[in-house]
């Protein structure tokens, strides 16, 4: 699934501590503020489309 590959990759990139804790992290947050802050970090990522 694709969950599941997403992931993956993301363990990978992080390494299995940092992802551990990001999940934890992330799992005591409200979807409120999981949403902002991924929007929050897609404004550094992604650029403005022009």
């Amino acid at each position: 699934a694709d969950v599941d590959r997403v992931t993956a990759a993301a363990r990978t990139v992080l390494g299995a501590p940092a992802f551990a804790e990001a999940f934890d992290r992330g799992g005591r947050e409200s979807a409120e503020d999981a949403v902002r802050e991924a929007r929050a970090l897609l404004e550094h990522l992604v650029p403005p489309a022009t």
